[in-house]
Order: C-alpha cells, then structure tokens, then sequence
C-alpha cells in the first residue's frame, strides 16, 4: 500500500470511536526499513490558528488493529 494512499485515512481510537487525526508522516526504522510509527496530526480546533502550534501524536505500528477502506482502527493511545 502507497504511503500516499494511508495519509487519506481517517485515524479512530478503537475503545472510543474518537476521531485522532490524519497520518502527515512514518517514523522509519534505519537499519532495516521497515515502519516504526506513523505521526498523526490532530484535528484542528476552532481558532487554532491563533495558537500556532500543531499537536503531533505518535501511533506505533503495533497499535494499529485494522486498516479499513476509509479509516485505521487503533489501540487507545492513552493505556
């Protein structure tokens, strides 16, 4: 799957069904390639712009349970 394609989806916190964000970019391990974690951008709020400041999380491969047509299904991220 293209990396283009997976930023598209919606990121969902499983236990909640709460909206997390966008995937904006991987974490990459050097040594052997493979994906260690995606960095998903939070949903803007109103007025955001003011603050100037983006909220990045960091969803660990291992926490992805389900990659869906529309949206990735994730552990909570606050166990």
């Amino acid at each position: 799957m293209r990396f283009s394609v997976v930023q598209q989806k919606e990121i969902i916190e499983a236990g909640s069904g709460k909206f997390v964000g966008y995937i904006i970019d991987a974490e990459v391990d050097e040594q052997s390639g493979k994906i260690v974690s995606f960095l998903v951008s939070e949903p803007k709020k109103f007025l955001s712009f003011l603050q100037g400041e983006d909220s990045v999380r960091k969803v660990l491969i291992n926490d992805i349970l389900v990659i869906g047509k529309d949206v990735i299904l994730v552990k909570s991220l606050y166990e």
